[in-house]
């Protein structure tokens, strides 16, 4: 197999061999909103998809959406084929969602601004 076919790749070229290599940005702080960007600082799509959350009565983060921008989508169905990218780039929002995002750093911010109103 080659590495075409077993990497994601963004538009400005730089391959994304694991979901780690995302940066992830939590600037959207009001609407809940944290951006996935590219590892390439110098890409000029930067934004390639965001996880949205909501909090709960009980404080709990429920995962609302999350999901790349077509795009980034686009690029990699081209390059692999629709089940082969689908596939990958699910399991990146995945890893994402459940080892790359920092909740309790999350969650800490979430009640200092809380007792800040």
């Amino acid at each position: 197999m080659s590495e075409s076919q077993v990497t994601v790749q963004c538009p400005c070229g730089r391959i994304i061999k694991d979901p780690s290599e995302y940066k992830l940005l939590y600037l959207k702080k009001e609407q809940n909103e944290i951006d996935i960007l590219c590892p390439n600082d110098t890409c000029y799509l930067r934004e390639l998809g965001f996880v949205k959350f909501r909090v709960d009565k009980n404080g709990e983060i429920k995962l609302e959406k999350a999901s790349f921008y077509p795009p980034f989508v686009t690029w990699n169905v081209a390059r692999m084929g629709r089940e082969k990218a689908t596939k990958i780039l699910r399991d990146h929002l995945k890893w994402i969602y459940s080892k790359g995002i920092d909740w309790e750093k999350i969650k800490a911010d979430l009640k200092k601004k809380e007792q800040s109103e």
